[in-house]
C-alpha cells in the first residue's frame, strides 16, 4: 500500500518508443504531483533543452533510477535503489533506447553497472565519430539541480549542450 508523500511512485514519462532516454536519482515533490519527471525546477534546464532541440517531453523517456520521492529531499538509500531498479529495468527494456543520459551519481553507477559494454560519450556533448547501429550510447551530465550552485557562465552552455545530445539521439540511426 502506497503512503502519500512516503511510499507513492510514479512511473517513467514519455514515449515506449524513444530513442532517447533521460535517467534521473529521484522524484522531487513538484513531479510526484504531476506524475512526470524533472517538472519544475532543475527540469527548467530540461525543458530549456527540449525547446532548443524542437522536441516535447512526451517524445522521449523520462525515469528515475527511485521511482519515489525520499522524504525531506535526502539521498536515495541503498534499499530504496534496490527496490525499484525492477521498475527501472522493465522501462529500459520496452524503451529501448540508444542514447540514454544519466542525471546525477545514483543513474550513472546503475546505467553503467547495466550497460557495461555501452559507448560512454563526453560532456559537454561532442557528435561521436563511427556511430555503430546496436550500440548503447551513455551521457553524463552533470546533473541539472546541481546547477543552481554554480555561476551564470557555467550554466551558459548546459541545456544547449544536452539539446545538441537529444538532436543527436534522435536523429543517429
Amino acid at each position: 500500500m502506497n503512503a502519500p508523500g512516503v511510499t507513492a511512485s510514479a512511473p517513467g514519462y514519455g514515449s515506449a518508443h524513444a530513442p532517447v532516454a533521460i535517467v534521473g536519482q529521484s522524484l522531487c515533490r513538484k513531479c510526484m504531483e504531476s506524475g512526470v519527471p524533472f517538472t519544475g525546477g532543475s527540469g527548467t534546464y530540461i525543458d530549456r533543452a527540449l525547446e532548443i532541440a524542437g522536441r516535447e517531453k512526451r517524445e522521449l523517456f523520462i525515469t528515475n533510477v527511485v521511482h519515489c520521492h525520499p522524504i525531506d529531499d535526502r539521498r536515495s538509500h541503498p534499499h530504496e535503489i534496490d527496490n525499484c531498479l525492477p521498475f527501472l529495468h522493465e522501462e529500459l527494456d520496452v524503451v529501448s533506447p540508444r542514447l540514454i543520459i544519466g542525471l546525477g551519481a545514483d543513474a550513472e553507477k546503475v546505467l553503467t553497472a547495466r550497460y557495461p559494454a555501452a559507448r560512454r560519450l563526453s560532456w559537454p556533448f561532442v557528435k561521436p565519430r563511427n556511430v555503430k547501429p546496436g550500440t548503447i550510447y551513455l551521457l553524463f551530465p552533470e546533473h541539472p539541480g546541481s546547477l543552481r550552485f554554480k555561476k551564470t557562465a557555467d550554466r551558459a552552455y548546459y541545456s544547449s549542450s544536452l539539446a545538441r545530445a537529444i538532436t543527436w539521439g534522435f536523429e543517429a540511426g
